[in-house]
């Protein structure tokens, strides 16, 4: 299969937006302490609810159909941030409160090497259609 250079830098340009939507999404749930929760029941009947918080995820660059360029996107298994705020509605019977394992600063660094990714793609497609205009300016 041969591929064009705009076909290239077009995969390219799907894989950083989808990067900056997966860092978008872990921006947005910085704080959410429940993404979802478990109902647990102890032998005396006791209930108690348990909240688990966002996860970061991360998304990875790999080799995709045809040698393109894909997104793998998993969850970082990286420990989650507790504080101790017993009045949190979140908060575990000892008072702490388990925050999601999402540091602004790096998806901020993350987001801009994404978008600096994006525009170099972008440029490249550029290029390519002055080329092509070129071309078929001098043959015509």
């Amino acid at each position: 299969m041969d591929l064009s250079s705009i076909e290239i830098s077009a995969a390219g340009l799907r894989v950083q937006r989808g990067r900056m939507d997966v860092i978008a999404t872990n921006l947005a749930n910085v704080d959410t302490t429940s993404a979802r929760s478990e109902t647990l029941r102890s032998e005396d009947g006791t209930v108690t609810v348990r909240h688990i918080p966002y996860r970061r995820q991360v998304a990875t660059i790999v080799l995709g159909a045809g040698g393109l360029p894909s997104l793998r996107v998993a969850d970082d298994d990286a420990a989650v941030r507790t504080e101790s705020q017993p009045g949190h509605p979140h908060a575990a019977a000892d008072g702490t409160v388990a925050f999601p394992n999402v540091n602004p600063m790096v998806e901020t660094v993350d987001l801009l090497a994404a978008s600096r990714a994006y525009e170099a793609n972008l440029t490249a497609v550029e290029v390519a259609k002055s080329m092509h205009q070129s071309a078929l300016r001098i043959l015509g």
